[in-house]
């Protein structure tokens, strides 16, 4: 196996914001395979050249999202990988190996927040950023159980990972390309087309008619996603005109109004100033949803929290962790 394959790519994004139904999408494809979110990645590329990189690879033998790929590693896999990068491109041919596939993306949304860190690592990647509706965004990040946010902290993810795709694109304009889910379901093939055209893959007419994607995910993901099996629909798309509160889209408006009307996405409401009282709320609130978090990772990825945070320790970035868990 060469040092480095082809030129990988990476489905960026806030949370919420459809990169799971492309992904799902994508990996229908004949030559593509992108495995689970991977958020380990990072952290490791982050340490490169502060490590030596053989305790590197022995610190990645042990995560539990690899073995979630359904990867089981040996020291033997990393021969032949003489950096962190090529490591990290061993370790998802082998996953499109197991997959009977030769090409490999990457889906994690998070990763918008590295793009530089991704980009310098893998010289040649590029990267699809889903975009969506912020108070469509929000209204999910509310109602999932994974992430437990509220209208405040949801409005400033978005603000915020968004904000981050959109500089790396105007710096990388042929490395980037934006996506807009409510496009992506309204014009499936049209967008898959011209995301297969910047990805130098051959079009499939066949992706949008693909079934499966539920089956790879444990417990702790079942309910956000529950319909990566159904056909595409425009539902949730303005969903959250009836399922948020007044007061919600006001909170969400304010603080994404800027970003919001820049991509098209119009206001309702008349913009309003947030009381201190109220942010300081929405921040004890989101305190708490952290911790039930915490049990469901403990009830449904029992082994994943412990090792996070043994790798953040092991490579130092624990205290920067701790800092920026709140988004």
């Amino acid at each position: 196996m060469n040092a480095m394959s082809q030129a990988p790519f990476f489905i960026v994004g806030c949370g919420r914001s459809g990169t799971s139904l492309l992904r799902n999408l994508l990996n229908s494809h004949l030559e593509v395979a992108i495995p689970l979110e991977s958020l380990f990645i990072v952290d490791y590329l982050r340490a490169e050249g502060l490590h030596d990189l053989a305790a590197l690879q022995e610190l990645l033998l042990g995560e539990p999202e690899i073995s979630e790929w359904g990867l089981k590693l040996k020291r033997q896999d990393f021969v032949g990988a003489p950096t962190l990068s090529a490591t990290i491109d061993r370790l998802h041919m082998l996953y499109a190996q197991s997959q009977g596939k030769k090409h490999w993306g990457q889906k994690t949304p998070r990763f918008i927040r590295n793009l530089d860190l991704i980009g310098a690592s893998f010289p040649e990647a590029k990267f699809i950023h889903m975009i969506r509706d912020p108070r469509a965004v929000v209204n999910s990040l509310i109602r999932s159980d994974v992430h437990r946010s509220n209208p405040y902290h949801g409005a400033q993810r978005w603000k915020m990972d968004v904000s981050e795709g959109r500089d790396y694109e105007s710096r990388h304009p042929d490395r980037m390309i934006s996506i807009k889910y409510e496009k992506l379901v309204t014009q499936s093939d049209d967008v898959l087309k011209n995301i297969c055209g910047f990805l130098n893959l051959e079009f499939q007419s066949d992706l949008v008619g693909q079934k499966g994607g539920t089956e790879e995910y444990s417990r702790f993901y079942e309910k956000i996603h529950q319909n990566l099996d159904k056909p595409l629909t425009t539902l949730r798309i303005d969903s959250w005109k009836t399922e948020l509160s007044t007061s919600a889209v006001q909170v969400i408006e304010a603080i994404g109004m800027d970003v919001m009307i820049e991509l098209g996405y119009e206001p309702v409401s008349e913009n309003i100033a947030l009381q201190g009282s109220f942010v300081s709320r929405m921040k004890v609130q989101r305190l708490y949803a952290i911790i039930l978090q915490a049990f469901r990772y403990f009830r449904y990825r029992r082994s994943y929290l412990p090792y996070l945070f043994y790798r953040k320790w092991k490579l130092g970035l624990l205290r920067d962790f701790l800092w920026t868990v709140n988004y």
